[in-house]
């Protein structure tokens, strides 16, 4: 017995159409409404699916039109962009400016120098202190993958206005200041840094 199809799933449809996604998301509010044990906010809950798909579409597309074919991953651009931005940079301070963990940006790294696209240097006597610099092959690599990433941007971006670019980037940029649930506030010193 085959599952019943639902006459909002066309088949002809791609995968990630809007159409799609609203139909999953309706669903989702329609299940989750049922159950008991879970106290259902639907606007927190679109707003949070919506945006987790919104960014994953764009890492996606990113990789696979501007950085596969320019031999990097989506994290290996994130990882030299930001050391290029930084000029030289901690690994740990990496890893939070890319907001992944100390070992991702270990193996991001490992990749990037082996690829002659960064250096790592020793800065203390003991060793333990490190800290990356982009080469000038990376700065090549960085400079050209921005560049066709952006022209991207411009492209997913581009039917909006300006003004609702700009409340977008608001809302992220306030979104992004909340800190975590149940971590521990940060000195008021370092989110004025932020």
């Amino acid at each position: 017995m085959g599952e019943k199809r639902r006459p909002d799933r066309d088949a002809r449809e791609a995968p990630d159409t809007p159409s799609r996604a609203a139909a999953f998301e309706r669903r989702a509010l329609a299940r989750l409404a049922g159950e008991a044990e879970t106290a259902l906010d639907p606007a927190v809950f679109a707003a949070t699916f919506d945006l987790i798909r919104a960014a994953n579409r764009l890492m996606y597309d990113f990789e696979t039109s501007v950085h596969r074919p320019l031999g990097m991953s989506w994290a290996g651009f994130r990882v030299l962009f930001c050391t290029w931005i930084e000029g030289e940079v901690e690994p740990r301070m990496l890893a939070g400016l890319c907001a992944v963990s100390r070992g991702t940006v270990s193996s991001v790294l490992n990749t990037l120098e082996r690829d002659g696209l960064v250096r790592r240097r020793r800065q203390s006597a003991d060793g333990r202190v490190v800290t990356v610099t982009v080469t000038a092959q990376g700065r090549q690599r960085v400079k050209k993958a921005f560049a066709l990433q952006h022209a991207r941007e411009h492209q997913w971006l581009g039917d909006l206005d300006r003004q609702t670019v700009a409340a977008l980037v608001e809302t992220l940029r306030h979104l992004l200041e909340i800190p975590r649930p149940g971590a521990p506030a940060a000195p008021a010193a370092s989110r004025e840094q932020h």
